[in-house]
C-alpha cells in the first residue's frame, strides 16, 4: 500500500550512528546541553520529552525534525541522506533514474552479429538492427549510441528486477567512447564475445555520457568486477546525474527475452 506525504512526515526516524555524533558535537559546539536550552532556540518545538529525544538523536517524526532543523539553521542533508529521509527503495530509485532518461530505442539497445556489417562507423538505425525481441540464450551485442563523445556509465535492469552495471565493468573495462560507434563486450580484452540473456522477461538499459565519472571508490573498483548495484550506489548515480548540466546525454531503451 502506498504511503501520502503526510503519512511519511508522520513517521519516526532516527539517526544513524555516524550522523548522531555528528549532531552532538555539532549541539556541544552551539552549547546546546539542555532540553531547555534546545527549546530555547527552537519555537516550534514544544515539550521537554521531545527535545530530550532530539538531543540524543532518538526517533522522532520528520515535521519535528523538519522544525528543529529549521530553527538551528542546520541543513538536513547534514543529518539524513536523501534514501532515509524519503524512505526510497530500490525501484523507485531507479525508476527516477529513468525518467531523467530520453528514449532511443532507434539507436541504443541489443543488436544480432549478423546484422553488423563489416564497417564499425556504420550508423544504421531503425528496428532493422535494434531488436525488441530476442529468444533466451541468443547472442548478441550492446550498442552504445554513437555521436556522442565522453565517459559511460551503462546499467541494466534484468527481468528479475536486478540493476547491474555494464559499464565500466569486466565486459567494458574502458568507459571512455571517442564519439564512434562502441558494442559491448569490449571483445578483447574481454574473455566474452557475446553476451546471451537467458531470463525471460523485459531487460531495461539505461546509459549516461559525461564529461568525466563520479568519484566513487565503488565505481572504480567495477572495473574489475561485475557489480549488482545495491541502493545506496544507484542512489549515488542519481545524485551524481542530478547535478550535471542541461543536456546532459542520458538515453534509455529496453528489450524483451522470450522462451
Amino acid at each position: 500500500m502506498q504511503t501520502t506525504n503526510s503519512d511519511r512526515s508522520a513517521q519516526a526516524i532516527e539517526m544513524s550512528a555516524v550522523a548522531r555524533a555528528k549532531w552532538l558535537t555539532m549541539l556541544k559546539t552551539r552549547k546546546i546541553n539542555t532540553a531547555k536550552q534546545l527549546l530555547s532556540r527552537v519555537r516550534d518545538l514544544h515539550g521537554e520529552p521531545l527535545a530530550r529525544k532530539a538531543l540524543k538523536g532518538d526517533r522522532l517524526d520528520r515535521m519535528t525534525w523538519d522544525s528543529i532543523f529549521k530553527g538551528l539553521k542546520v541543513y538536513r542533508e547534514d543529518f539524513f541522506n536523501d534514501i532515509e529521509w524519503f524512505e526510497r527503495d530500490l525501484e523507485t530509485q531507479w525508476g527516477m533514474l529513468w525518467g531523467m532518461a530520453t528514449d532511443a530505442s532507434d539507436r541504443f539497445g541489443i543488436v544480432l552479429p549478423e546484422h553488423i556489417p563489416d564497417s564499425s562507423l556504420w550508423d544504421g538505425v531503425g528496428s532493422d538492427k535494434f531488436q525488441q525481441s530476442i529468444a533466451s540464450r541468443t547472442s548478441v551485442l550492446l550498442e552504445i549510441p554513437w555521436g556522442t563523445p565522453g565517459y559511460l556509465i551503462l546499467l541494466e535492469q534484468d527481468a528479475l528486477e536486478n540493476i547491474v552495471l555494464l559499464c565500466p565493468s569486466p565486459l567494458m573495462a574502458n568507459p571512455l567512447l571517442t564519439g564512434k560507434i562502441q558494442r559491448l563486450p569490449q571483445y578483447p580484452p574481454s574473455t566474452f564475445e557475446f553476451l546471451q540473456p537467458i531470463t525471460v522477461g523485459t531487460n531495461y538499459l539505461w546509459a549516461g555520457v559525461f564529461t568525466q565519472l563520479p568519484d566513487l571508490r565503488w565505481l572504480a573498483d567495477a572495473q574489475k568486477r561485475p557489480l549488482r548495484l545495491q541502493l545506496t550506489q544507484l542512489a549515488d548515480l542519481f545524485n551524481f546525474a542530478s547535478k550535471q548540466p542541461k543536456g546532459t546525454p542520458m538515453f534509455r531503451s529496453s528489450y524483451v527475452v522470450t522462451d
